[in-house]
């Protein structure tokens, strides 16, 4: 390992034969130029001189000027680089380098993998000094460096492509099912469509008012599909295992609690063990931060396919340093969102909801109750706000969709079964209903 790290220290890779080539095929060929431009930055050529040329000759082509030998040797020397560039014998070597600019594409690819390599190994001499640092935390600085390789990766191709050169793909995939995941609940799916890839969720709700069964029967829906995340800031994984068995056994929350079950429930267990046992539910209750959030959730992605990922609940969320909590908060949101479509997975983060205020005389709950931060709205793809009146609806939880980017809007009542740690729809049928099973 020692070794491995002290190569990091070796020349960096580089082609020069590779890099003349190129740069003489700009004095030859129009089409060369931006052949060359599309696909490399100045930056990406080893030798400075060749950064240099080709910088000079990139301003001359969004200029519209021609390039060859004696206009590129003009251009530097009105700007003071021709010396720089290797003088006025180098560029006359440079044009006589490639006989043709034919497979100058070739060559570009050379030029473009050997930038790529040095980038790398650039990164990893920071990685390196990173590990050896004794300052920061380690999570942190293991985010640090994921990001420092996903920066190489993510700058070595531009995808660049007009609309229409793939609207082809876009109608071939209108005959195909829609990439959501139903939730448990059709009447939902009716207003939502279901859980979208890529899609930031947000569960608002007042204490005690179901947004960890919301949460919970979410995951179990989506390990139907794949591996799930689920991250819970507030409870531990014996206090989700029981709600689990509640909801997939139908027993009691209260005998589970007092450890007071009779011989049926004990039966009920069983099965609800029998069909936990594979569930691909990967529970992480020992995370704080944002950063572990990202780590954890890159963790499971890397033993199979991941379905989706549940934050239970975003106000617990530690750390981003920022002057005040609102500004922690939006950052968390920002990064939920944009982890939803890295991942291109639906992510559901819990919300607390703050108290209405004196004088507002309906319990429903409004986008502005959402807990220090307005940016939670502004990053969600779809806003639930959950409703439970224990004094005069008890059988019946609203679930109000106050944000829906890509559907409808308005409000659906649920079937509240607390003592199952579950809801179902008010219509659903065990004997004839589509409902799918949590």
């Amino acid at each position: 390992m020692a070794d491995a790290i002290a190569d990091l220290s070796r020349t960096p890779q580089h082609d020069v034969g590779a890099e003349q080539y190129v740069v003489g095929s700009l004095m030859l060929s129009a089409k060369a130029i931006w052949e060359v431009l599309d696909s490399l930055v100045p930056s990406d050529f080893w030798l400075p001189k060749h950064e240099v040329i080709v910088t000079a000759a990139a301003r001359m082509a969004h200029q519209n000027q021609p390039i060859d030998v004696i206009t590129l040797m003009d251009e530097l020397g009105r700007s003071g680089e021709l010396e720089k560039a290797g003088g006025v014998e180098y560029l006359h070597v440079l044009n006589g380098a490639p006989s043709t600019a034919t497979n100058v594409g070739y060559y570009v690819d050379i030029v473009k993998d050997r930038a790529l390599r040095r980038r790398l190994q650039e990164a990893g001499m920071r990685v390196a000094q990173m590990g050896q640092s004794a300052e920061g935390d380690a999570f942190e600085l293991a985010d640090l460096a994921r990001a420092e390789m996903d920066g190489v990766a993510a700058g070595a191709r531009v995808d660049v492509h007009a609309v229409g050169s793939t609207i082809d793909q876009l109608i071939n995939r209108l005959d195909e099912k829609p990439d959501y995941v139903p939730t448990p609940w059709p009447s939902l799916d009716k207003l939502i469509g279901g859980l979208a890839a890529g899609n930031l969720v947000i569960v608002g709700a007042r204490p005690g008012e179901g947004k960890t069964i919301v949460g919970l029967q979410c995951a179990t829906r989506l390990a139907h599909e794949g591996l799930v995340a689920f991250i819970s800031l507030e409870m531990g994984e014996d206090e989700l295992q029981i709600r689990l068995i509640a909801q997939y056994g139908e027993v009691h929350m209260k005998s589970l609690r007092n450890r007071n079950l009779n011989k049926e429930q004990w039966g009920r267990v069983a099965i609800a063990r029998q069909r936990f046992q594979e569930a691909p539910i990967y529970i992480g209750d020992d995370i704080s931060t944002l950063t572990q959030i990202r780590s954890f959730v890159r963790s499971v992605a890397r033993k199979g396919k991941l379905a989706g990922v549940v934050i239970d609940y975003l106000q617990l969320i530690e750390g981003g340093g920022k002057e005040n909590r609102q500004q922690d908060v939006a950052e968390f949101s920002r990064g939920l969102k944009k982890m939803a479509k890295q991942l291109q997975v639906p992510v559901i983060a819990l919300s607390q909801l703050s108290r209405p205020p004196q004088g507002r005389t309906s319990r429903t709950p409004l986008l502005t109750d959402l807990r220090e931060s307005g940016a939670i709205e502004q990053d969600a793809d779809v806003v639930l706000l959950l409703s439970y009146d224990r004094a005069k609806k008890p059988g019946d939880l609203e679930v109000v969709v106050a944000k829906n980017r890509h559907g409808e809007m308005g409000t659906v009542v649920l079937d509240w079964q607390g003592q199952f740690a579950r809801l179902r729809d008010k219509t659903w049928d065990p004997f004839g209903s589509t409902q799918l099973d949590i």
